[in-house]
């Protein structure tokens, strides 16, 4: 696992994590591709921190429309606090590839260690970087979804990746039928809109590879 200042390990020696995974009482499982990781309304209030592999965080309705709250890969976390007032019963979170997850128990987060370990703060300050940032890209979503066309989410999901990766050139995270799932659109819509979008010079678009090519539209 790639270590990153975004990271459940940044600054802390390899000789340390064994040491720290048992002071936290982790533990990890691996899931098969389509598998369901997590049902938000059972009672768990941990979190889960993927180590490798993709996964996404599903709301679905009554009437069985879904929509992809969030898309999660190597480093990021998921657990019920980040949707403690939503509709749990509805949320679930699943495998899109083959993962693992490391999971912690939100009290051995909270609680002071016994044995005052260094690494035991500097944990807690990673866990808390990484809510930083799923903080943002939930804001992120919020913001696509505020759009009130399928054009304009679009286009700020794309202004969202592309300042992300710093260019203008980048690669969808989703298949077309994930993405519509995560604009909560429908998909034959937005593929015409996708396609209006790249006549008008707006976008060029192959597969999950797109590029801005104008953004004034």
């Amino acid at each position: 696992m790639k270590i990153t200042e975004n990271n459940l390990f940044y600054n802390i020696e390899e000789s340390e994590r064994e040491t720290m995974m048992t002071c936290f009482n982790t533990f990890t499982k691996t899931y098969r591709s389509g598998e369901i990781i997590l049902f938000y309304d059972e009672d768990d209030k941990g979190i889960g921190i993927v180590e490798s592999g993709e996964a996404c965080v599903i709301h679905c309705n009554s009437s069985g429309t879904r929509t992809i709250l969030e898309h999660l890969t190597e480093g990021d976390i998921f657990g019920q606090l980040f949707y403690y007032y939503a509709g749990k019963e509805n949320i679930t979170v699943e495998a899109v590839t083959n993962c693992n997850v490391r999971y912690i128990d939100f009290e051995h987060i909270v609680k002071r260690c016994s044995k005052a370990c260094a690494h035991h703060s500097q944990l807690v300050n990673n866990i808390l970087l990484m809510v930083s940032d799923k903080t943002q890209s939930i804001c992120e979503h919020l913001e696509v979804l505020s759009q009130r066309t399928i054009r304009d989410r679009l286009m700020t999901y794309f202004e969202i990746l592309a300042a992300q990766n710093d260019r203008k050139t980048f690669t969808l995270p989703f298949t077309m039928s994930a993405l519509a799932d995560y604009l909560s659109v429908d998909r034959s819509a937005m593929s015409r809109e996708l396609s209006k979008m790249k006549e008008e010079g707006l976008i060029q678009i192959d597969k999950r590879k797109v590029t801005i090519t104008n953004s004034e539209y």
